[in-house]
C-alpha cells in the first residue's frame, strides 16, 4: 500500500498550485490494481480532541473487481498528526464499517458485526455454499490509545434466513446469506442503544433484504439490559443493507428513539418508514415517509439518504433524487429537507417543513449535514460526480441558516487539474471547524486513487479571504475548456462577473442573479480568457472574489 501524507507547506511544495492550504490534510494514495486498499469513511472526534476515522479495508478477491471489506481505524491528533492505525481482520464476512463510541470516562470502544466461516478472498465470501453459516456475531470492543482491542464482549445471534436459488443462478453463491448488519449505535445516559438487522440472501427472483430489526440496550461491560425484535418486510439486498447502515439513522427523541429505515416495504414499495420506539425499546409506531414532495413527474429513485436530528424535534434529511426522465437519463439532484417527524403527526406520510435543491447537469450526491452551536448548518455534497472524463466536478460546503438561507458556499477539490473527487462525510468539530472525508481518482490514469481527510478551521467559513487562505474557492467556471457557453457558479450575492481577453480587454460583464450565471460565448474567438467574480461589500467597496483562466475551443 502506497501512502502519501500532505500537510500544510508540503501541499504547496508537492503540487505548487495553492499558495495557502487548509489547517491540515492527510491523503493516502492507492492503486485500483492493488491487492488491497482502504477508504476513510467517517470521522469521530473524541473527548480528548483526537480524530478517529472509521475505515473500510478491502481485499481484492478472485471474482471480477469485488472486494471483501474489513473494519479498520485510523487516529489523528487535533493537529493532523497520525497517531495510530489498526486493522481488525477475521476470516469472516463483516456487516459494514466499524462504529466508534465513548463512555463517560472518555474510554474508546468499537462496535462491529460479522458472520464467521466466510472466505474473504472469494466472491460472496463463502467457505461452504451448501452449508452456509447460521450464526452472526455483534461485539463491543474496548480500545487502548493505539486502537488495540483490550477487552471484547461478543453476542451470538441465530440467523434463520431463507435460501433460494433458481436454475439460472444455481452455480452462484448466495449473496451474504446469514449476514448480520449493525446499525451505528448511540450512547444515552452512559448506556449503548443500538440495533441490527438480519438479512436474507439476494437473488433475481427473491430480492429480499433485511427481514427483521432488533434493538438493544447494553452497558459498557457488554451486558444486554433490554432487547426487542420486530419483523419488518423490507425490500432491498443484503449488500445495500450493509451500505446504508453505515450511516447514522438512529436518534434519541422526546418519546424515546427514532430509526430512519432506508428501505421500502415489500407491500408498500412507494414508501420508506420511520420506526418509533419508547424508552424501553417497545415499538410505538411505524410511520411512512415518501419520496419527499414536491416531486416532478419524473422523480423516481431516492438514495444516498443521510439524516441529522435537530434541536427542536425535527430531522434534517438529505437525499439524492434520481429521475427516470427519458430526455435526461442521468438527472440526479441533491435535496435537503427538514422533516416534521413528530410521532403525533396525522398526515398520511411525514411532511417536510422546508427544502432546498442543489443540481447540476449530471450526477449529484449528498455528503452530510452537521449542526453548529448557533443552529446554523454545514451542508456538503458533490456536484457533477459522474464517472466520465469530460465532467467538471466540485465538492461543495455550504453554511446555512436554520431557515436554509445561504451564509456561504465554498468549493474544494484535490490538487491537480484532472483529479476528480467525491465527498463522503463531514464532521463539525468542537472548535467550530469542519472535517471533510473524500475519495479521488486521476481521470488520466483511473488506476490512481486517493482517500483523504481534511480539516478546515472555523475562520475558513467567515469571509472570502479566509476561504482562500484555507484552499477554498467561492466561485468556479465550467465547462473548461468549453465552446458556446461559460457558466459561473457561485453563492455570492451583490456580485458580477467580468471576462477579459489576454490583451486585457473587457469582453463581457454580467450581474450574478442566480447560483449559476450562463454566458453566451458563441461569437467569441477561440483561445484563452480570464474571468473574474467581483463582489460588493457593505461599505460600498468592491473586491475581486475569484478569478481563473477559461479556454474556448
Amino acid at each position: 500500500m502506497k501512502k502519501h501524507y500532505f500537510l500544510l507547506l508540503a501541499l504547496a511544495l508537492v503540487f505548487g498550485a495553492k499558495v495557502f492550504a487548509q489547517e491540515w490534510e492527510q491523503s493516502y494514495e492507492w492503486l485500483y490494481s492493488d491487492e488491497e486498499e482502504f477508504d476513510l469513511v467517517k470521522p469521530y472526534e473524541t473527548s480528548s480532541g483526537n480524530i478517529v476515522v472509521k475505515t473500510n479495508h478491502y481485499y481484492k478477491c478472485g471474482w471480477g473487481d469485488f472486494y471483501a471489506p474489513h473494519p479498520a481505524l485510523r487516529m489523528f491528533a487535533a493537529d493532523g498528526t497520525e497517531l495510530a492505525e489498526n486493522l481488525y481482520f477475521k476470516p469472516a464476512y463483516y456487516g459494514g464499517s466499524p462504529h466508534i463510541i465513548e463512555n463517560k470516562k472518555g474510554e474508546l470502544y468499537m462496535m462491529a458485526s460479522y458472520t464467521p466461516d466466510h472466505d474473504y478472498t472469494s466472491f460472496n465470501y463463502f467457505l461452504n455454499y451448501d452449508n452456509p453459516p447460521d450464526e452472526g456475531i455483534y461485539g463491543l470492543y474496548k480500545l487502548d490509545d493505539q486502537l488495540n482491542i483490550v477487552e471484547a464482549y461478543e453476542h451470538h445471534v441465530k440467523i434463520d434466513t431463507s435460501e433460494y436459488r433458481d436454475q439460472q443462478w444455481e452455480d452462484v453463491p448466495l449473496e451474504q446469506c446469514g449476514a448480520l448488519v449493525l446499525i451505528p449505535p448511540i450512547v444515552d445516559d452512559d448506556k449503548i442503544v443500538g440495533a441490527y438487522m438480519k438479512t436474507y440472501s439476494r437473488c433475481p427472483t427473491n430480492p429480499h433484504g433485511p427481514d427483521s430489526l432488533f434493538v438493544f440496550r447494553m452497558d459498557f461491560e457488554g451486558n444486554i439490559l433490554d432487547q426487542q425484535g420486530f419483523e419488518l418486510p423490507y425490500m432491498g439486498s443484503g449488500g445495500s443493507c450493509r451500505h446504508f447502515l453505515g450511516r447514522e439513522l438512529l436518534f434519541k427523541s422526546e418519546n424515546g428513539y427514532i430509526f430512519y429505515c432506508p428501505f421500502r416495504f415489500i407491500d408498500d414499495e412507494n414508501y420508506f418508514h420511520v420506526v418509533y420506539l419508547d424508552n424501553n425499546l417497545n415499538l410505538l409506531k411505524v410511520r411512512p415517509y415518501r419520496k419527499p414532495y414536491p416531486l416532478s413527474q419524473y422523480d423516481n429513485i431516492m438514495q444516498g439518504i443521510k439524516v441529522k436530528r435537530s434541536r427542536h424535534n425535527t430531522t434534517y434529511f438529505t437525499v439524492e433524487l434520481a429521475s427516470n426522465n427519458p430526455a435526461k437519463a442521468t438527472d440526479y439532484d441533491v435535496r435537503l429537507y427538514e422533516l416534521d417527524d413528530n410521532i403525533d403527526g396525522t398526515e398520511p406520510y411525514i411532511p417536510s417543513l422546508q427544502y432546498i435543491t442543489r443540481t447540476s447537469e449530471d450526477l449529484d450526491w449528498p455528503c452530510g449535514i452537521e449542526l453548529l452551536d448557533d443552529n446554523s448548518l454545514y451542508f456538503a455534497y458533490t456536484l457533477n460526480m459522474g464517472f466520465w472524463d469530460n465532467l467538471d466536478s466540485w465538492m461543495m460546503i455550504e453554511r446555512l441558516t436554520p431557515d436554509f438561507d445561504t451564509i456561504s458556499t465554498l468549493y474544494y477539490d484535490h490538487e491537480g487539474e484532472r483529479i476528480h473527487s467525491t465527498a463522503s462525510n463531514i464532521l463539525a468539530t468542537s472548535d467550530g471547524g469542519l472535517l471533510l472525508v473524500y475519495q479521488s481518482k486521476n481521470l488520466d490514469n483511473t488506476n490512481q486513487r486517493w482517500t483523504t481527510v481534511t480539516k478546515f478551521p472555523a475562520e475558513a467559513f467567515v469571509g472570502i479571504d479566509e476561504a482562500h487562505d484555507n484552499g477554498l474557492k467561492v466561485a468556479v467556471a465550467y465547462p473548461n475548456p468549453g465552446k458556446d457557453v461559460l457558466n459561473i457558479r457561485t453563492g455570492l450575492k451583490e456580485a458580477w462577473v467580468e471576462v477579459y481577453d489576454l490583451n486585457g480587454r473587457l469582453v463581457h460583464r454580467q450581474d450574478i442573479t442566480e447560483n449559476v450565471t450562463a454566458i453566451n460565448t458563441t461569437d467569441w474567438s477561440e483561445g484563452s480568457y480570464v474571468w473574474k467574480v467581483v463582489a460588493g461589500t457593505s461599505t460600498g467597496s468592491v473586491t475581486e472574489a475569484e478569478s481563473g483562466k477559461w479556454i474556448k475551443e
